[in-house]
């Protein structure tokens, strides 16, 4: 993919991540006490949880759970409401066949697969060959907590794709992101 079309695709994939991770309301609830309005029913059951603890749990249901995964790489991974610890809320999943791609999230100690035709990287990505994303955060650990006081928060998102991982932090005054060497951890 060219080097200038990849900002609108990270933006379509963290929207859509956002979407899928945020709360929801049903018709006709209505909070306690009364008078109508949006009612968060977002429940998050553990917290944070880092990618190795993902991948461990996805490890344990693999074959039982997603036996057509077998044959396809991993492309890319997304991490939503990343803490500074390099810890998320969600971790999404994209994996890649000779004809089709699948996506998978993993939230509140359960894998679900998502629906979604989306354009994945061709690049297999080898976990074993790249910084975890909260060592990444442990390393870089005075670069991101600067952006994240600056723009007002305390989570970020996380893209990685090939060899790069970008860090995503909006805020209600403008975006900011940072890229860094998946293997080194190095600002790029």
């Amino acid at each position: 993919m060219p080097r200038s079309s990849r900002l609108p695709f990270l933006i379509a994939l963290i929207a859509i991540a956002g979407i899928l991770s945020s709360g929801c309301t049903l018709p006709g609830m209505t909070p306690s006490g009364g008078g109508g309005g949006v009612t968060d029913i977002t429940v998050y059951k553990e917290g944070y949880s880092s990618l190795d603890e993902a991948m461990a749990s996805f490890h344990r249901v693999e074959q039982e759970q997603f036996p057509d995964l077998a044959g396809m790489e991993i492309t890319q991974v997304m991490g939503v409401r990343v803490s500074s610890e390099g810890k998320a809320r969600t971790w999404t999943l994209g994996f890649r066949g000779l004809n089709s791609t699948k996506v998978l999230e993993y939230h509140a100690g359960d894998w679900t697969r998502l629906d979604l035709d989306l354009p994945l990287p061709d690049q297999a990505i080898r976990l074993d060959q790249v910084l975890s994303p909260d060592r990444l955060y442990a390393t870089q650990k005075a670069r991101i907590k600067e952006v994240l006081d600056r723009q007002g928060t305390t989570e970020s998102d996380l893209l990685l794709a090939g060899d790069v991982y970008t860090l995503t932090v909006p805020s209600t005054s403008g975006t900011s992101v940072l890229r860094f060497d998946a293997r080194t951890g190095a600002v790029k």
